[in-house]
């Protein structure tokens, strides 16, 4: 299942190479995309819950603000 997330604290490419790391780095994930411009990473989530996601992202600092 294909899913947005909004993320705040992303300033610069490292900071979204990061993200992207982390995302990936979940099982099942793929195609994972991270627009700094954006403030958002779009992927398939795979069977991942949102919760899940989430995690990944703030556990390296970032904000989730939204996932759709």
């Amino acid at each position: 299942m294909y899913k947005t997330i909004s993320i705040e604290g992303m300033h610069c490419q490292h900071c979204s190479a990061a993200v992207t790391k982390a995302l990936a780095a979940l099982p099942g994930v793929s195609g994972v995309s991270v627009s700094l411009e954006q403030g958002q990473a779009v992927l398939d989530a795979g069977s991942n819950s949102d919760a899940a996601l989430r995690e990944a992202i703030e556990d390296i600092g970032f904000d989730v603000t939204a996932i759709k």
